[in-house]
């Protein structure tokens, strides 16, 4: 009895201990948007994963996120429900379940879809958002499988026709994991199908980060380069259990929108013009003035404090994304730590000294410059920020 309930206790302080992990991430608002947080990609057992849509929205409420795109598979292939247990349903069926379990939460939930294509020749797979009946689309790319004997032929008409019905319902479109190596074995390929797809108009955005691959930095310098919104998704089959380690206190990746208002006419708005950034493994992806603005709204400059010999203040994390910041040229006169650390929702101090700390630092007015080598604006370029700092008359020596 005794190993019972001592097991029985143990039980509880581990779930205990598990209810009480800080799960929902903090992201401020910038200037003139507020930032939502969401995921565009994700399954249900309506396709080939193991999860009822409604569990898919309170995974959502749990972690914290505004709005969900539900993107099962659309080809029959990978319909389950209909082809290994003869369900009655359509492939509309988990938006609409999601979508009213939705209503308790408030969460947002896109009417999306995933058109499963390239088979594995190249990549072919692309996400279809707010759209309005994904029969149609899958209707129209398979239309002429059985007429089309070349493989790559078949793949590409797929996926030209397909996404063209998508269009047409004024769907917006994003190219999944660029880098799967299912279909981009050994090396990531812009491949002249796409290029005639973003050239017709058939896709506007990319998945830079998805959480079975990880970051993506071709897909992300392509987002750049190419005018592309910046998207990431968990395109979790699992429950989000099995994938995000929640008692470590880990966050499972999102993509941030900052919109007008929380709608789903907002978002709409918000990634037709590309603002956007990729929170994942706590790192930021985005475009600069972006990445900037939110850089900005996260950390907090304080209790600042002169003397002759040394300035101090205070950093504040406002977010619960880390920042990592390396002393960055341009600041070769002034000592203060090449590497600071501060964690999410963290407070520490700074003091900068002048090239001798024993001495004056010999400045009415300076600059300290960093890299946030955690905060990205481009595949392998971090975000770069400067502090202004002016010495009062007395301190100056």
């Amino acid at each position: 009895m005794k190993k019972v309930i001592l097991a029985l206790a143990a039980l509880f302080i581990t779930l205990s201990a598990f209810a009480t992990v800080p799960h929902k991430a903090k992201i401020p608002d910038i200037p003139g948007y507020i930032s939502l947080k969401g995921d565009f990609h994700i399954h249900t057992c309506f396709s080939d994963a193991s999860v009822w849509p409604a569990t898919r929205v309170d995974e959502a409420d749990y972690d914290g996120l505004d709005f969900i795109s539900l993107t099962d598979h659309m080809e029959t292939r990978h319909q389950h429900m209909v082809k290994d247990f003869g369900a009655n349903t359509d492939r509309n069926s988990s938006y609409v379940v999601a979508s009213k379990a939705a209503k308790k939460y408030g969460i947002l939930v896109i009417h999306g879809a995933e058109l499963t294509r390239g088979s594995r020749i190249f990549p072919g797979h692309f996400n279809t958002h707010f759209i309005s009946d994904c029969n149609p689309i899958v209707e129209a790319a398979e239309a002429n499988d059985a007429k089309i004997s070349d493989e790559v032929k078949r793949e590409e008409t797929g996926i030209r026709e397909g996404l063209k019905v998508a269009r047409a319902q004024n769907a917006f479109v994003t190219w999944n994991h660029p880098d799967w190596e299912m279909q981009a074995r050994n090396e990531t390929r812009w491949w002249p199908i796409h290029t005639e797809l973003l050239d017709a108009g058939l896709f506007q955005g990319i998945e830079i980060y998805n959480a079975y691959i990880g970051y993506d930095a071709d897909a992300f310098h392509w987002a750049i380069e190419k005018n592309l919104t910046i998207t990431t998704g968990t395109d979790c089959h699992k429950p989000m259990f099995q994938m995000v380690d929640y008692e470590k206190g880990a966050y499972r990746p999102m993509t941030v929108v900052f919109a007008k208002e929380r709608s789903l006419d907002g978002i709409r708005e918000a990634v037709d013009n590309h603002r956007t950034v990729a929170v994942c493994d706590g790192c930021v992806y985005g475009r600069e003035e972006l990445v900037r603005q939110l850089f900005d709204a996260c950390l907090k400059v304080s209790n600042i404090k002169y003397s002759e010999k040394k300035v101090s203040f205070t950093i504040t994390n406002l977010s619960t994304i880390p920042i990592e910041l390396v002393k960055a040229p341009g600041s070769e006169n002034l000592t203060y730590p090449r590497q600071i650390h501060i964690n999410e929702e963290e407070v520490t101090g700074v003091s900068i000294n002048g090239a001798d700390s024993r001495k004056p630092i010999g400045m009415a007015e300076f600059d300290v410059h960093f890299k946030v080598i955690n905060w990205l604006t481009d595949a392998d370029t971090p975000l770069e920020v400067s502090y202004h700092f002016v010495v009062p008359a007395k301190y100056r020596k």
